[in-house]
């Protein structure tokens, strides 16, 4: 019976077919004129799901041809940007009017004063009485809008331009903040201008404040450099032990101790409490590493405390968690220490690692005042001699000159020429590259580490020296160098070098520049030490069966150079060492060419002529 209904009810009601919903969809297309295609391709989509699965009627096509032609009518507008933004900024007012609405009249006018007081063309007269207004107007209500991006910097300039009277009344009403300030984005931008230009006083009560706390405020994107600055910068000796302290345990956050100045002594007295003290030291230092806040100083000073009073397998964990960081490291004293020490212990796949995590920065850790010690350790250590080749020499090569004339990467030049030489390197260098001779890990012999290193890099040193022979010859220092690199040297490449300095030294042109004075290359005094330095290592040459500089400059030496060099002291003083130390063929050369010259050698009266006229007798 129901079945009967059911099919009744559905026989009488009227079907529309497929061809029927495809003509409304067209007629109501065809109604819209703009944008026909667009509207086309939705008629059409929407028409092969007008009749379903189960053949029912989809009703809703005359409702998203509605939304199409809003759609296209919006999409034809073009937006009013200015209205936009005007708008925008009208609600960016109300919300802060609501938030500040008891400073928000305040800090319109005081926003206004600011902008004219930190003028450069503002008179200081001029400047006195804006800030006397602003800080009228803030006063009671710094706490109130120092964390605000605007006004924080407001406070800045009045607090830099302000006598200490007003700096004082706004140091003694942000004391409270202090901590908040610390952590917050813009207001720790002020605490910088207060440690800058407040009173001893007020660094003292902000460095204070952060007492409790250092470990967290090191581990805080925000705080972290703050507390560095502080630490670097503005802390006396007794504060940056009480920051340290910190690190040995929760005893110290409040509880300071003058006389604990590093780790080890902390358990002097109490040696049963050294697993504890380091364990809490363990914990803070891993607290701040996996966040990776490795620039700070006071980190790298505890972190070596640590690395030299812990276990080997703490050891260990701390140099898998920096093999990574190293040219963060070289940044600092206790930090390159710190990357020395990781060298020193590390695995062969750890210093493999933390060769590839310096690539790129070779220049500038050579030439860092610490960092270069982190190489000089790599060279120490290393026995895969070819992979230092190819990450650390190509970048040396890349920038030799750059590297020489600096203070502390000429030690890395000369550390592959003469290693460990007293002439070059003071001994406290020595004695503390000594601590890492007997490491587990490096198994081949130092000299024969030594020899391979010499041997990949000679070649191009001696190719940069007769290339830019000038450059190697400008100054005292980096003649030393060229001098260490040249008794190093061998064969063609070395005979090619003398030729090239020869050339130099015998050019009348040539000229060296000192500060405001210019030298000819033979009255040089640094230059003079390298060449009679060369002339006397021309007997270690000969034994060796070497072309010798003695050889090569003489046969240079026309009758104009001679009579130049022999008006000064300098100059006779070569030609003393050059009859002293050069072969038979090369004296009898030199005697022969100083003949025609004798009677303006006897009308001189320096020491070097007169040395050089009984040489000649």
């Amino acid at each position: 019976m129901t079945k009967r209904k059911l099919k009744s009810d559905n026989e009488s009601r009227p079907k529309k077919n497929k061809t029927e919903n495809n003509n409304d969809i067209y007629n109501n297309i065809k109604n819209n004129k703009d944008n026909k295609l667009k509207i086309k391709k939705t008629a059409k989509e929407k028409s092969e799901e007008v009749v379903t699965k189960d053949g029912k009627e989809n009703h809703n096509i005359n409702n998203i041809n509605g939304k199409s032609n809003m759609v296209n009518s919006n999409s034809m507008e073009k937006p009013n940007w200015q209205e936009f933004k005007k708008k925008k900024k009208e609600i960016r007012e109300k919300y802060k009017a609501k938030r500040f609405s008891n400073i928000y009249d305040i800090s319109i006018v005081t926003k206004q004063l600011g902008e004219k007081l930190r003028r450069v063309d503002c008179s200081k007269l001029e400047r006195k009485r804006l800030i006397l207004k602003a800080h009228d107007l803030l006063k009671t209500n710094y706490n109130k809008i120092i964390f605000t991006h605007d006004m924080s910097r407001i406070i800045q300039w009045i607090f830099k331009y302000s006598d200490a009277e007003i700096r004082q009344a706004i140091s003694k009403e942000l004391k409270p903040s202090f901590l908040s300030m610390i952590e917050s984005k813009y207001a720790r931008n002020c605490i910088k201008t207060m440690l800058k230009y407040g009173s001893q006083e007020t660094r003292h009560e902000i460095i204070s404040t952060c007492y409790g706390n250092i470990v967290r405020f090191m581990s805080h994107s925000v705080s972290a450099p703050l507390l560095e600055l502080m630490y670097s910068t503005w802390a006396t000796e007794i504060e940056k032990r009480y920051f340290k302290q910190e690190f040995y345990g929760d005893m110290y956050k409040q509880a300071k101790d003058k006389k604990i100045k590093t780790l080890s002594d902390t358990y002097v007295i109490a040696e049963d409490m050294k697993a504890a003290t380091l364990s809490a030291v363990k914990g803070n230092l891993m607290r701040i590493l996996n966040k990776k806040f490795l620039n700070s100083t006071l980190l790298h000073c505890v972190l070596l405390e640590f690395l030299n009073n812990c276990s080997l397998e703490d050891k260990k964990e701390i140099i898998a968690m920096l093999k990574s960081s190293i040219v963060e490291l070289s940044q600092t004293k206790f930090g390159s220490q710190v990357a020395v020490i990781c060298i020193w212990h590390g695995s062969n796949k750890d210093r493999k690692i933390i060769m590839k995590s310096i690539k790129g920065n070779i220049k500038n850790i050579s030439m860092s005042e610490y960092g270069y010690l982190i190489l000089l350790a790599l060279f120490d250590s290393v026995d895969d001699t070819v992979l230092i080749k190819k990450i650390i020499f190509s970048e040396i090569q890349n920038d030799l000159t750059d590297i020489a004339l600096n203070d502390h990467g000429k030690h890395v030049i000369l550390y592959l020429v003469a290693r460990r030489n007293s002439h070059y390197f003071a001994p406290s260098i020595v004695k503390y590259l000594e601590q890492g001779d007997n490491n587990a890990t490096s198994k081949k012999p130092a000299h024969i580490r030594e020899k391979e290193l010499l041997d990949l890099i000679s070649d191009s040193l001696l190719e940069s020296v007769i290339i830019n022979t000038p450059i190697w010859m400008s100054n005292s220092s980096i003649a030393m160098i060229t001098l260490a690199i040249l008794k190093v040297g061998t064969k063609e490449k070395l005979e090619k070098a003398f030729e090239a300095i020869t050339i130099f030294i015998t050019d009348l042109k040539s000229k060296i520049k000192e500060g405001d004075e210019e030298y000819k290359p033979i009255e040089h005094a640094g230059l003079h030490m390298m060449l009679k330095k060369l002339i006397q290592n021309d007997k270690e040459l000969q034994e060796k069966g070497e072309s010798t500089f003695g050889k090569i400059l003489v046969n240079h030496l026309e009758t104009n150079i001679i009579e130049e060099w022999i008006e000064c002291n300098r100059g006779c003083f070569l030609f003393v060492l050059l009859l002293e130390n050069g072969t038979v063929p090369t004296v009898n050369t030199i005697l022969s060419k100083l003949k025609p010259v004798m009677n303006i050698l006897k009308s001189k009266s320096n020491p070097g002529a007169k040395i050089l006229l009984k040489k000649l007798k």
